[in-house]
């Protein structure tokens, strides 16, 4: 198969040998090391043969010694058929325009997606990128994966987890990673535990340091919990300074208030809806539209991507953007406390729950209207973690100071 396939390549002729000597023709072609091919004797001075190009130029140089004449019957092969596209300058010039697409397909990153965690900052990563040459366009053969991973990690301290992950001409960057820590003090400092907000103690739960306070106890904000100062477990026996920490749960109120106006501008759609488009080229945008799109706070934009992919993992470096205007108009719509009551109590609840530490046991909530406006007063109750570690500054008592210095 893969012969039949290389004759091909190469091109092959058959002919139509015809004279009383074929047999000095036979003789000739074996001498001149003329290789004959699928010979077929159809009569008793015929003869028919294929031979490749290089073959049938050197028989023509030597036929005048054989008293036979020679004709082409077929011609098979790629060059006969680059010989007659020849003049097709369209056809050559789209299949070379068609062999540059597949190298640059296969050689550039034409499509860059993300899957990078919330607690990340994704401008700030892909800007990062950017810097060190990672963009849409950049040939694959410089994309060292390896280097960008550890200068990331670097520049991105609460980064546990980055990889660039390359599929065909498609990079996917995944970053995973947790919000910036809080600051913790030094192991090895004396340090005490604090009520970040007041409260009544439900449980103590001294990891080291001395417990200043037990269960029903009523702290205020900033009072001492845990202290970093630790009492004598002996007669005779000395105070110690420690790096105190642990937690410290407590039954805690908060109080929130909320107001909305009652009379506010709705949006009222009338129906006009305008599209533009645009073409990204690599890195490149042309815009079928004049200007740079429509101002103005009277209707709604959505932008929407369309890429065009060959494959899961091969992606055309041309993109189709649509920008779509939905217009309206702005007319005041007035409400009632009740049919915002709901709302505001979601919204309220939402953002105190994420302040606790720890969960939510019950509410209470009071509305009312007051100046075209409806104020929510909203009493959550918790229970949740409210120490802190904080410097300790507390010294040893002076007797027992004098105690350690008497020999």
């Amino acid at each position: 198969m893969i012969g039949r396939l290389w004759l091909l390549a190469c091109g092959q002729v058959r002919v139509r040998v015809t004279g009383a000597s074929l047999t000095r023709f036979l003789n000739l072609c074996a001498a001149q090391g003329i290789t004959l091919r699928q010979m077929d004797r159809t009569a008793w001075n015929e003869l028919h043969a294929t031979l490749s190009i290089r073959d049938f130029r050197m028989l023509r140089r030597h036929m005048g010694r054989t008293g036979c004449r020679v004709h082409i019957l077929r011609k098979r092969g790629l060059p006969f058929l680059a010989a007659r596209l020849r003049p097709r300058t369209a056809l050559w010039g789209g299949a070379i325009a068609a062999a540059t697409l597949c190298w640059l397909l296969g050689t550039h990153v034409w499509a860059i997606q993300t899957e990078i965690a919330p607690a990340i900052d994704e401008m700030a990563v892909m800007q990062q990128l950017s810097e060190m040459g990672v963009h849409i366009g950049m040939p694959i053969k410089d994309l060292n994966t390896r280097q960008i991973r550890w200068k990331m990690m670097q520049l991105q301290p609460n980064i546990t987890f980055f990889s660039l992950n390359l599929r065909g001409n498609s990079l996917t960057v995944v970053a995973y990673g947790s919000t910036d820590p809080p600051e913790v003090l030094d192991e090895h400092a004396v340090t005490k535990v604090v009520a970040t907000r007041d409260g009544v103690v439900t449980q103590v739960r001294a990891l080291e340091g001395q417990p200043m306070v037990q269960a029903g106890d009523a702290v205020q904000t900033g009072d001492t919990l845990i202290s970093g100062l630790v009492e004598p477990t002996r007669e005779g026996g000395k105070y110690r300074t420690a790096h105190a920490h642990g937690t410290v749960q407590a039954y805690t109120t908060h109080t929130v208030q909320a107001a909305r106006p009652l009379t506010e501008q709705s949006k009222r759609y009338t129906g006009k809806i305008r599209h533009q488009y645009a073409l990204v080229m690599g890195n490149k945008r042309l815009n079928f539209y004049i200007g740079s799109g429509i101002a103005g706070g009277t209707c709604d934009k959505i932008i929407t991507t369309r890429h065009f992919w060959l494959s899961d993992s091969v992606v055309l470096p041309v993109a189709l953007v649509t920008q779509t205007y939905t217009f309206y108009e702005r007319e005041p719509t007035t409400r009632t406390a009740e049919d915002v009551r709901v709302d505001m109590l979601s919204r309220a609840l939402g953002e105190t729950a994420a302040d606790i530490d720890g969960m939510v046991t019950s509410h209470s909530e009071t509305l009312t209207e007051q100046n075209g406006a409806a104020v929510l007063y909203l009493t959550v109750h918790a229970e949740e973690q409210i120490g802190t570690e904080a410097v300790d500054d507390s010294t040893v008592p002076e007797e027992n100071a004098e105690m350690e210095q008497v020999p």
